[in-house]
């Protein structure tokens, strides 16, 4: 399983960023599958935290 991880940063102080694992994305059942739609998602988070910006994305194994 992977999950979606955002790097994102506030658009009115863009060194201020953090890490987001979005809540709305279910887990992918493999790599291929959150690269294709990762981008998707990613943008469907931007649209919805408008003070965001989403610097990054990427695809990654959960610890838990």
């Amino acid at each position: 399983m992977f999950e979606l991880v955002l790097v994102v940063c506030l658009l009115a102080q863009p060194d201020e960023c953090s890490i987001e694992r979005p809540s709305f994305v279910e887990r992918y059942p493999n790599v291929v599958a959150c690269t294709r739609n990762g981008y998707i998602n990613a943008v469907q988070w931007q649209m919805s935290h408008p003070k965001w910006n989403v610097r990054r994305w990427r695809c990654e194994q959960p610890t838990t």
